[in-house]
């Protein structure tokens, strides 16, 4: 398969986005709020989709509100006159939280989404001394028992979505480093990463994400990146090898 570029790439994320929100792709570029009820569509990020939804996504201009069908007025209510600067500010937080707290819930986020291209991916290099090397499918269950490394896989062989691929690095004999890609859609795979403490700041991560990220444009997906707006670590990581900004998310949990 052929690793999409930066523009195929973006259609891709607008896909899936418009699956998981149950919105027209074009409301994630017109101005305003938008709000529409969450269902379960083809082609969705496969989270689960909770009976109190409520997810907030903006790629920059526009802002889109999905959520169960008891929230829906008071999204119209509360967000639909703000713009796109307003949504994502603490006062805006607050009323979210206020809201969801009813249900026993609370906002994740706001998370920074990074998607990479096979035109915007940066070369990098391996660390000395360092071993790389990437499993794929039924493989992967194999790294199961290093359950030191929790954001790097779902150690579920029954995931809704599948771990489908993983770099590991080995130092003296020792795995440090693991990232690993999630099946969120059949176009898009999610990567997470996890080093050692005592081994980070050495590149270990980068080598990782990017030789998983190499070997995912070369299957012909898109692969992301999610992160907190605070953990500038991660965000520089993601950047340093070519990955860009694509979206911004909050969304509400269960507290339990």
């Amino acid at each position: 398969m052929t690793a999409s570029n930066w523009s195929t790439a973006v259609q891709t994320v607008k896909g899936v986005l418009s699956a998981t929100l149950a919105c027209p792709q074009t409301d994630l570029d017109r101005e305003g709020v938008s709000v529409y009820e969450a269902k379960s569509l083809e082609g969705r990020l496969r989270f689960p989709l909770r009976e109190k939804a409520l997810t907030i996504v903006t790629m920059g201009k526009g802002v889109v509100v999905s959520c169960s069908a008891d929230r829906m007025d008071w999204a119209r209510r509360e967000l639909g006159g703000l713009v796109t600067g307003q949504i994502f500010t603490a006062r805006t937080a607050a009323l979210l939280e206020e809201l969801v707290a009813q249900d026993r819930q609370f906002m994740a986020g706001p998370d920074q989404k990074y998607v990479c291209s096979a035109d915007h991916f940066r070369a990098f290099t391996v660390p000395p001394g360092v071993g790389v090397s990437t499993y794929r499918g039924d493989q992967v269950s194999g790294l199961y028992g290093y359950t030191r490394f929790k954001h790097a896989l779902s150690f579920r062989a029954d995931s809704p979505r599948p771990d489908k691929m993983a770099t590991i690095a080995v130092c003296d004999g020792t795995v440090v480093g693991i990232a690993g890609a999630s099946e969120d859609s059949e176009t898009m795979w999610q990567i997470g990463v996890d080093v050692l403490p005592e081994y980070q700041g050495k590149g270990i991560g980068k080598a990782v994400v990017g030789t998983l990220t190499l070997s995912i444009l070369q299957e012909g997906v898109t692969p992301y990146y999610s992160t907190i707006t605070s953990n500038l670590q991660s965000r520089q990581l993601a950047a340093s090898l070519g990955y860009w900004p694509a979206w911004v998310e909050m969304y509400a949990r269960d507290s339990s």
